[in-house]
């Protein structure tokens, strides 16, 4: 009796051991996004360190050039406010969301919130996209063309709230409507099949032909974009450079020739005052005196007769010359900025293709896909980097901006 209780307690166990060992190797949607997420927390805080340091510096930004009086309202500081804007609304739409979809990504149940994500992604690719192309064709017609009719800042202002807000808008509504929930499965770290939900497009629409034409006009429009900006920065690169090269040649002709000029009169006038002083010796005290050259810094002044031609040249006009002997800072400044646009936006395009292959990536793979996937977001928060390190008058304003704020607070409020 005490053997088959025994024998009996014995199957009990083994029945329980084994639901447990089957209750064990099955990973729930809450686990599975879990360990997701946690993989992802170091990414997720990155995006927070872009959110902070993009809404800041375009907040500095739109300060320095809405406050000081060194910009004039002209076509620099109206394409400065517009990226200002637009950056600014992505990092605080579409940067955060994109950490929340971090934290749910595999388990992403909000409809809503799923469609805002997307609306706001279609939009600030586009937006920044757009403004880009505006600014590099206002580059071309200024160095290229400068005879030509060139863009106004009334013109630009209207162009660019077309081209840069209101198409943009219009272009991510389809987007908006076709992304949803999509439930799919995902190989668990025990090798079952896990149900998940995920940010994307809606099944009904995946085969859609309308689908199929949305994202190939998005596609095209992104590449195209940038095979226009890669053709029209490449001929004003080649004519600033030309126009460096020419201005050289100029200054190095005029220094030759005032070279040659000054040592002519040096010469003369030298001999001149030679020939006076022999003179004075033999005639006595009825021959006027001639001053003595007199010396400032590194140059020869002679008193009598006409001063050098080197010293005829003023200064403002010599640092003139050397200013236009520099690559033009402004071409510089919105050449880098759509280069980094470029860069980004296609690494983004060419790993859009493999959106389908993460359900069955590993935590680790996840992470370094998504930081690739996402590297454009870049874009939002290096503009005041830009403008700190290449100009100068930037640089001047944003040291006196609390004063300038405190000054402008003072006057409100009396």
């Amino acid at each position: 009796m005490f053997s088959e209780l025994t024998e009996m307690e014995v199957s009990t166990l083994n029945n329980h051991t084994n639901t447990s060992v089957q209750n064990n190797e099955s990973e729930s949607l809450f686990d599975l996004n879990a360990r997701y997420a946690e993989a992802l927390l170091p990414l997720t805080a990155t995006f927070g360190v872009f959110v902070l340091l993009g809404f800041l510096g375009n907040l500095i930004i739109i300060l320095v050039f809405t406050l000081s009086r060194d910009y004039r309202h002209n076509n620099f500081k109206i394409f400065v406010l517009t990226l200002a804007v637009i950056d600014i609304i992505t990092c605080v739409t579409l940067i955060p969301a994109e950490m929340i979809k971090h934290r749910h990504y595999f388990a992403f149940g909000d409809v809503a919130s799923c469609k805002a994500k997307c609306f706001f992604n279609v939009f600030g690719a586009a937006a920044s996209c757009l403004a880009l192309l505006v600014i590099s064709i206002d580059r071309y017609r200024k160095v290229v063309q400068p005879f030509k009719k060139q863009m106004t800042p009334k013109l630009a202002i209207q162009v660019l709230f077309v081209v840069a807000f209101i198409f943009p808008v219009l272009l991510a509504i389809p987007g908006t409507i076709m992304c949803g929930i999509k439930t799919t499965s995902m190989t668990n770290i025990h090798g079952d099949e896990t149900t998940i939900n995920l940010c994307e497009t809606e099944d009904k629409f995946r085969f859609s032909i309308w689908r199929m034409i949305y994202k190939y006009t998005f596609i095209i429009l992104l590449v195209g974009i940038s095979f226009t900006y890669i053709v029209l920065y490449t001929f004003v690169m080649k004519e600033a450079i030309k126009q460096i090269r020419s201005i050289a040649g100029i200054r190095r002709n005029s220094s030759r020739a005032m070279g040659f000029v000054s040592s002519f009169y040096s010469r003369n006038m030298s001999f001149k005052a030679s020939m006076f002083s022999r003179s004075s010796k033999t005639q006595g005290n009825d021959t006027p005196k001639i001053d003595a050259p007199k010396e400032q810094g590194s140059s020869v002044f002679v008193t009598t007769g006409p001063t050098t031609a080197e010293n005829e040249v003023p200064t403002t006009n010599q640092a003139s010359v050397r200013q236009r002997q520099r690559f033009p800072t402004k071409t510089l400044v919105w050449f880098i900025l759509t280069f980094v646009f470029i860069i980004s936006y296609m690494t983004h395009l060419i790993l859009a293709l493999q959106v389908a292959d993460i359900v069955k990536m590993s935590p680790s793979e996840f992470v370094g896909f998504s930081f690739c996937f996402r590297i454009y977001f870049v874009n939002h928060m290096i503009n005041p980097l830009i403008y700190a390190i290449f100009v100068k008058r930037f640089r001047k304003s944003c040291s006196v901006l609390i004063p300038t704020l405190k000054n402008k607070l003072r006057n409100c409020s009396t």
